[in-house]
Parts: C-alpha cells; sequence; structure tokens
C-alpha cells in the first residue's frame, strides 16, 4: 500500500501545477453532503501536503465527489444557468413593476425570470436523472397555505384576478423555495444569491434617494406622502430593503472574512440613508428592535449601544424625520397614524365577523380609509393574511414564520464564520418583517413574498450546512459524526 502511494504521488510530481490546481479545485467544489468518510476524502489531505498545496487547512468542509453529484450538487450547464438566473432573480425583485399583457394574461419581468429559473433548473435536473423533492420541516404548513389560497380564488367575485394573485404571491415564490433550496447547497450559489440581492437592493436605494432629492430641490415634497423612484409608497421601499439591511448588519457584525464585512459595510451605506429617507415610522420601529437584537445577541454590546444611541440622535436632528414624528403619540388627535390604524384594524375586525373561514378571498379586502383613501390591506400582516386566505392560511402562515424565527435563531447560536454572519441576517429580516408587520402589510407584494422566501430558503440550506459539514481533525482529514446527519436537505 505505502510503494503504490508513493508511486502515485511520483506521478502526480511529473504532472506537475495543472494537477495541482484540478485538485483544489475539486477540494473547493461544494460543502459536505453526508456522514461517511472514503477512501478519497482520507487520503486527500496527504497527497496534499505532499504536493505543498496550502489549502489542506481550509476552513470550507471536505466532501466526496461522486455522493455530491448524487446528492444533486449543481454540476451541468443547465443547472449553473438555473443558478445565474436565481441571483439575477434575487437582483432584480423591484422589477415587478415592469407590466404588460398576452391576450388576457398579465405578467411582470419578475415573473418571466422566475419561470426562467424554474424551467432551467427542471430541465437540468431531468438531464442528470436528479430530480427530486427535497424535505423540510416546513411542508405540511406549506401545503395548507397553498390549499387556503388556492380556497381563496373562489371567493371572490373577481376570480380572475384572484388567481393571478395566487400565482405571483404564493405559487411562484413557493417554487424559487424549492429550488433554492436545492441550488444554494453550493456556497458559491448562496453568494451569488447574496450579491444579486445586494446589487439589486443597493441600485433600488439609490434611486430612492436621488428621487428624494430631486423633490426637495423642486419645491415638490409632500411630508406625507415621502417620494419614490419606482414604488407607489414609500413604506413598500422600506419592507423591500429591510431584509438586505439585516443580512448586512450580520456580515458586518459576524463575518468572518474581511472581503465579506467590507462589501457588507459598503453595502449598508446605500441601504441606510435610502431606509432613513422613506420616513416610515414602522421601519423606524422595527430598526429600533432590531438594534437591541443587535446588542443582546454580540459581544459588543457597549460599542453597539453607544453607536445606537448616535444614529438616534442623529437621525433625529434630520428636520424632516423630526417633522415626521410630531404629534405622534398625541392620541386624542384621531389625524394620528396610531389612531388611523386602530381605526383600519377595528373595522376589518368587524368585517371577518361576516366570515371568518374564508375571509374576503384574494383580493377581495376593499375599504374607505377615513372615507376618502382607498386601502387593499388592513396595514396588518396578520389581518392580511386572515382577509385574504381565511384562517387556514393565516395559521399556515405563522407556523411557518415562527418556525423560521425558532430555528433560525437557535441554529444561530451553534454556528460560526459564514453561516453564522447569513444566519444573523436571515432572522434579522424576520424580526424586521415582524415588527413591521404590526402596522402594515409586508409579503403582499411581487417583490416581498419571492423576497421571503428566498429568505426562508438561504435559512434551510444554512442550518443544513451546519448540520452536514463533518469536524475536521488538526491534520485536516474530515472526522466523520454521524449525529451531525440534518433531515432539512
Amino acid at each position: 500500500m505505502c510503494n503504490q502511494l508513493l508511486c502515485e504521488s511520483m506521478q502526480t510530481d511529473l504532472r506537475g501545477p495543472d494537477l495541482r490546481r484540478e485538485m483544489l479545485r475539486e477540494d473547493e467544489k461544494s460543502f459536505g453532503h453526508g456522514s461517511s468518510v472514503t477512501i478519497g476524502r482520507v487520503t486527500a489531505p496527504l497527497f496534499r501536503r505532499a504536493l505543498g498545496i496550502a489549502g489542506s487547512r481550509s476552513s470550507e468542509p471536505h466532501t466526496d465527489e461522486p455522493r455530491a453529484l448524487a446528492d444533486g450538487v449543481p454540476t451541468s450547464r443547465l443547472i449553473r444557468y438555473a443558478s445565474v438566473m436565481l441571483g439575477l432573480t434575487a437582483a432584480c425583485l423591484p422589477l415587478y413593476v415592469v407590466r404588460w399583457k398576452y391576450g388576457p394574461i398579465s405578467t411582470t419581468l419578475l415573473e418571466l425570470l422566475i419561470v426562467a429559473t424554474v424551467a432551467l433548473y427542471l430541465f437540468g435536473r431531468h438531464q442528470e436523472s436528479a430530480l427530486h423533492f427535497h424535505r423540510t420541516p416546513y411542508d405540511i404548513p406549506i401545503a395548507l397555505l397553498l390549499v387556503a389560497g388556492a380556497v381563496a380564488v373562489l371567493v371572490p367575485p373577481d376570480r380572475w384576478h384572484a388567481l393571478g394573485l395566487y400565482r405571483a404571491y404564493f405559487v411562484e415564490p413557493i417554487a424559487i423555495f424549492y429550488v433554492a433550496i436545492d441550488l444554494m447547497r453550493r456556497r458559491d450559489v448562496v453568494r451569488g444569491v447574496l450579491i444579486g440581492l445586494g446589487i439589486g437592493s443597493s441600485i433600488f436605494a439609490v434611486l430612492n434617494v436621488g428621487a428624494f432629492f430631486v423633490t426637495l430641490a423642486q419645491g415638490t415634497f409632500v411630508l406625507g406622502g415621502p417620494p419614490t423612484a419606482i414604488y407607489t409608497s414609500s413604506p413598500e421601499v422600506a419592507m423591500y430593503l429591510e431584509p438586505p439591511f439585516a443580512l448586512a448588519a450580520g456580515f458586518v457584525m459576524f463575518a468572518d472574512q474581511r472581503r465579506d464585512r467590507l462589501l457588507a459595510m459598503g453595502w449598508m451605506a446605500f441601504l441606510t440613508p435610502a431606509l432613513v429617507l422613506t420616513l416610515s415610522r414602522g421601519a423606524y420601529l422595527a430598526i429600533a428592535v432590531l438594534a437591541v437584537v443587535a446588542i443582546v445577541t454580540s459581544r459588543a454590546r457597549v460599542l453597539l449601544a453607544a453607536a445606537a444611541i448616535v444614529v438616534v440622535v442623529v437621525v433625529m436632528q434630520i428636520p424632516v424625520v423630526s417633522e415626521r414624528f410630531a404629534g405622534q403619540l398625541d392620541l386624542s388627535d384621531s389625524q394620528t397614524t396610531i389612531r388611523g390604524r386602530l381605526s383600519i384594524f377595528t373595522d376589518t375586525l368587524t368585517m371577518l365577523r361576516d366570515h371568518p373561514i374564508l375571509g374576503n378571498g384574494l383580493g377581495g379586502y376593499h375599504y374607505m380609509f377615513r372615507g376618502t383613501i382607498p386601502e387593499i390591506y388592513p396595514h396588518d400582516v396578520w389581518l392580511t393574511f386572515w382577509v385574504e386566505v381565511g384562517l387556514l392560511g393565516m395559521i399556515a402562515f405563522a407556523v411557518i414564520f415562527f418556525g423560521l424565527l425558532y430555528r433560525g435563531w437557535r441554529a444561530y447560536s451553534g454556528a460560526s464564520g459564514f453561516y453564522r454572519a447569513l444566519l444573523w441576517g436571515v432572522s434579522g429580516s424576520f424580526v424586521l418583517w415582524g415588527i413591521h408587520g404590526l402596522v402594515d402589510s409586508p409579503y403582499w407584494k411581487n417583490d416581498m413574498s419571492v423576497e421571503f422566501w428566498i429568505l426562508a430558503a438561504l435559512e434551510v440550506v444554512a442550518i443544513g450546512a451546519i448540520g452536514k459539514s463533518p469536524a475536521v481533525a488538526p491534520d485536516g482529514v474530515p472526522i466523520p459524526d454521524s449525529r451531525k446527519a440534518d433531515k432539512l436537505i
């Protein structure tokens, strides 16, 4: 055996640097799948040390190539294209505003990107004969949510419109969820999705900051309706930007690579002024809660607390921000936001007494706020789910949402490096939407529904990667541990 290894090592030396690069690419190709250790995984570090390859102690988990291929790690050209399209879809979430019709069928640019991603994935997996369903802890509530949505299509008078909402808010985003779970088992695909979301949200943030200052320069700024570049209202801008903000904050605080931290800091530099200038009080409240979470979960508590105080003081010195908050805590004034929200909540609950099980159906909620302002959602995420997809849909989504929160924070406490930063960002995103959802309706837009399920997929993949990464001995040889096998993927 020793003579055989020596001969192979001598042959390797003769082949030179080309083989070294090939072996290094094979070593970094994918992260851990399965708990078994093959001869190749045990002997590969020995060859790398013999060849002088510096990556033998890499923090990247090791895996055997045959098992990785069998588990469906992206390999074929179509699957690589699907991975690129997934990142492009994450970058182009706001482009649902680009709409057109094919006869009676309305579609959006975002929908075409989703369909292209899913189609490439299905054809690629079929080509590899590797198409199979990846189970998650959320499969049953997802099925119930889809059933509730299908029933909700039949409830309102305009069923064609309801079918379009069902397709855009549930069918397509959930399809992306399952596709992303499979594709993102390679860390480079995870990074591609994060980079896509970072580029798209940063461009969007710049456009909205520009729109704000253009209206100031033109003298058309209205305090009660801050300007937006693409969307119709500033709270929609804030709700879309909140998850990217949390992801950036997670990598700023917990990234184990300097490059990731610097990129995240640049990302936050774009997002922060855009969020501030939305003048969304729901966003301010949500970010304040996230700051408390950051202080509690970080070791640099004193520094973060001091930074948070400084930021609050500086932001409140901005004239439009201080004016936006003026008088809002006066509950005797019926024109305040708090009184307005309470009025909407009360009237919506009264409406639900007539049909508490099925709600109003998709697109069936209509409310005239203060007799003049039409509202299509009741400004609370739970009431919105209730009126749109009924009691079953609301309960199913609650199981999914709070399951993601619980599993995300539980896994974060035991994670490290890249996945610790990612899990904090994803879990922080759900915190932001949970708080903002008390006074508005996140999820109920094309961009935010897809964004939600991409975040959910990121969490499932991160937890799966943590569970499947083999322990590594000091000599770089993976140590088998069947207890680390994870059922999520």
